[in-house]
Order: C-alpha cells, then sequence, then structure tokens
C-alpha cells in the first residue's frame, strides 16, 4: 500500500512538474498572443498542454502542432508520418494558428476580451473542439486556475 501511494505521489509531482515546465516554456508567447486575439493567456497555454500531451506527443514533436488541429501535411509522401493533423513550421505557428481558428468562430465576437477562462472553455468545447466537451472544458479550466 505504501508503494502504491508513493508511486501516485511520484505521478502528481511529475504531473505538476511537467505543467509548470510548459506553461513557463510558452507563457510569453500566449501572453503575447492573447492580447492580440483577446484571448485568455492561460486558457491557450492549458489547450496546449492538454492537446499535445505537454508538449511531448507525436503530434507536437513532428508536426509542431500543440493543438491537435486537424489539416494537411506533406509527411505521409515520404512515409515519415501518416497523420491528420496539420503541419506548422514552427510552434508558434501553431499557437498562432490556434488563435485564427478561434477567431473564425461565432462565440468570438462576444467573448474577445472576455478573461474567464470559464466561458471561453465551454464556448470553444460546446463547437466541436473535443470528443467529450464537458469532460474537456472541465479539465481545461482546472489547469487554466493553475496558470499565473
Amino acid at each position: 500500500m505504501r508503494m502504491l501511494f508513493c508511486i501516485i505521489l511520484s505521478i502528481l509531482f511529475f504531473s505538476l512538474s511537467s505543467q509548470t515546465d510548459y506553461f513557463n516554456k510558452y507563457k510569453p508567447l500566449a501572453d503575447s498572443l492573447g492580447d492580440k486575439y483577446g484571448v485568455p493567456s492561460c486558457l491557450i497555454l492549458s489547450v496546449a498542454f492538454v492537446e499535445s500531451g505537454s508538449g511531448k506527443s507525436k503530434v507536437a514533436t513532428i508536426l509542431n502542432n500543440h493543438f491537435g488541429i486537424v489539416g494537411k501535411n506533406n509527411l505521409d509522401k515520404n512515409g515519415s508520418f501518416k497523420s491528420k493533423y496539420k503541419y506548422f513550421y514552427s510552434i508558434r505557428d501553431s499557437y498562432i494558428g490556434f488563435c485564427k481558428l478561434v477567431a473564425s468562430k461565432t462565440y468570438y465576437s462576444s467573448l474577445k476580451g472576455d478573461k474567464s477562462v470559464d466561458k471561453w472553455a465551454i464556448a470553444i468545447a460546446s463547437k466541436g473542439y473535443a470528443e467529450n466537451a464537458n469532460r474537456w472544458s472541465s479539465h481545461i479550466i482546472k489547469l487554466a486556475k493553475q496558470c499565473k
């Protein structure tokens, strides 16, 4: 039982450490894009963290896609990586792509400049961004509260 408790604690610590590292690394980028697009930067970071597996998923590392944005990539032509996800030249481009995607949605004009991560997460999830909208938005909201 003690061993199980230690394993659970180390997983939680690693997860928190991974989140902190990711948020610290990309916060300046999220802050600048949040200001430009009127989207809370903590929402941007939380979505990127979840969708990219803290920047470590294959889609994030091979395609520079930190948001799970579907689209074209040319990597399948040479047989190196088959994916339905869009390729971005840089992680920065992926962040910009997410902000542009959000800005193209109908809810954007009513939420632009609103600092409520809850409203943003619910709006994004309800328009098909995630398979399980309620669980996804709850998770994003929880993570965003840890963002400073």
